[in-house]
Order: C-alpha cells, then structure tokens, then sequence
C-alpha cells in the first residue's frame, strides 16, 4: 500500500480514523531506526536539549553556542534569517529553508535578523543523517502547525519529495570543507589535510576551533563517537567489534567518547533496545483496521 501523507489522511472522513493512520504512517516513515526515537536521556543527563514542537519566535539576540538534540527533529524558517554550524557544515537560513537534524545532533545558533520565526517538529529519522533543503509552499505546513504538529510533519515529508529549489545558505570557505572531509573519513590526518591544503597546522585548529566551537581533533572524535552509537543502538553488534571498525583504539576508548558526548556508557544504552519497537505486520495489521 502506498501512503500518501496528503492525499490519504485527506481521503479519512473522521477524526478517529485519521488520528489511527496518521499514527501508523509516522510509524512507517521512522525506518529501520524507529526505536531510537522512544530513547531517552540516561542518568538524568542536562546533556541534551529537547525542542517543543509547533511555531517559535525567536528574539533578536537569541544565539546558543554548541548543544546538542537526542531526537531527530526538522525545522522550518518561516521568517527572519539565522546561522548554523554544525556536523553537516555552516549553513544561512532563511524563510523557505528546512533543516533536519538527525538523531544525537550536535549545533551552534546565531541568530542574524530580528523576527526569526521557526516551525520545530519532531522527525522520523531513516537515515541518520541531516540536510538543508527548500519548499517553495510553507502556508501548508505552517497552517497545519497551529493545531496538529504530527500531520504537520508528514505535510512537510511530502513537499520534501516534490521538486523544490535549491537552498543557497550552505557555506564553503576552508573550515567547511575540513568539517565535509572530517565527517567523510575520519581516518584522515588533519596535519596532512593542513599540508595538502596550503595551510599551517596552528592556523586550522585555530581557525576551525573559531568557526566551529571545537577544534577539527574533537570534531573528529565527536564525529567518530555519533557513528558508533548510531551503529550500537540500530544492531546487535559486539561492541569491541563497532570500537574497530569505526577507528577507535580499542572498545574502552570508545566507551569513553560515547560516554562523554552522551552522558551513558554504551551498556547502558543498549539497555534500552529492550523498549517495543514496531514491525512491519504490526503495522501492516494498523494499516488493515483503520
């Protein structure tokens, strides 16, 4: 059965029945990696921030240096402009734009304009990954936010998969494709990138460590730490295992990434994968009652 996030929940006559396959084609849309969105801070961390969803305006002087998002979740800039740096590089946005932020993200904000104006809601994440993207029509959206934030989101899946143009603010001065490069292979020497690209050593960490809030070393490591948690919660895998083929030292030396940029060791998370998940005749079975 194919689910159209508009036309199906259109076609629903009643309340009920629209509430039921609303839920069941969140469900859908969250992948492979469904559970990860039931997960919640361990050890009563302050680590993350957690967004309210629905439409924000923010003040002029409103910035936040870097923080970071246990939840995958997408933002909508209905108006004012703002900028962002963070795993997927520094990017302007500006009304039109949609930031998705991946599960266990990690971002700074800098506000440019006054009346900065944001749709936040909650995101099923298949991919684990983020991105700048555009939708030419935000009224939808943006009137659907005022009373139903989950129908507002799949209205937004949709205009995602409908053609668009594309979004500018991405930038691309050195910092940024340093980050780009660190997030592509995390193997890489950061002296030899310095080298190959005409720059001192002294002069990327201190730059990138400006631009970003971090140096390019503990980027790396943040970076490195994000993929092996993904990996631990989404499979089975020993750990000692995902700590050799993600690039750490040894199983301990993860541990402690993991631990620092999560507040839990990975025991403690893959604890969690004991929480109901949705399979695909359960879903099926949703589908067939509604």
């Amino acid at each position: 059965m194919k689910l159209n996030p508009v036309d199906s929940l259109v076609g629903l006559k009643t309340r009920d029945c629209r509430i039921r396959y609303r839920d069941a084609l969140w469900h859908t849309l969250q992948g492979p990696w469904s559970h990860q969105s039931h997960m919640y801070p361990l050890n009563n961390s302050p680590i993350f921030r957690s967004i309210t969803p629905g439409i924000e305006s923010l003040r002029s002087c409103f910035s936040l240096p870097r923080h970071r998002h246990l939840h995958a979740y997408a933002t909508v800039v209905l108006a004012g402009s703002f900028d962002e740096a963070g795993y997927i590089g520094r990017i302007r946005a500006t009304a039109g734009d949609v930031l998705i932020h991946p599960t266990l993200d990690c971002h700074a904000n800098r506000m440019v304009s006054a009346g900065v104006k944001l749709i936040r809601l909650n995101w099923p994440d298949s991919s684990g990954s983020g991105g700048l993207y555009r939708i030419d029509e935000i009224d939808d959206v943006a009137r659907t936010a005022e009373n139903d934030v989950t129908e507002a989101a799949l209205i937004l899946e949709h205009a995602l998969n409908l053609p668009c143009s594309t979004p500018s603010g991405k930038r691309d001065d050195w910092p940024d494709a340093l980050a780009a490069a660190l997030t592509e292979n995390t193997d890489m020497e950061i002296g030899d990138w310095a080298e190959a690209n005409c720059l001192a050593r002294e002069t990327v960490s201190r730059g990138f460590a400006t631009t970003y809030g971090i140096t390019p070393a503990g980027f790396r490591a943040e970076w490195r730490a994000r993929k092996a948690w993904l990996r631990l919660t989404g499979r089975s895998d020993p750990l000692c295992r995902i700590a050799a083929e993600i690039g750490f030292s040894d199983q301990a030396h993860m541990t402690r990434w993991i631990h620092r940029i999560t507040g839990a060791p990975p025991a403690a998370w893959r604890r969690q994968l004991n929480l109901k998940t949705f399979s695909g005749s359960q879903i099926r079975s949703r589908l067939r009652a509604v």
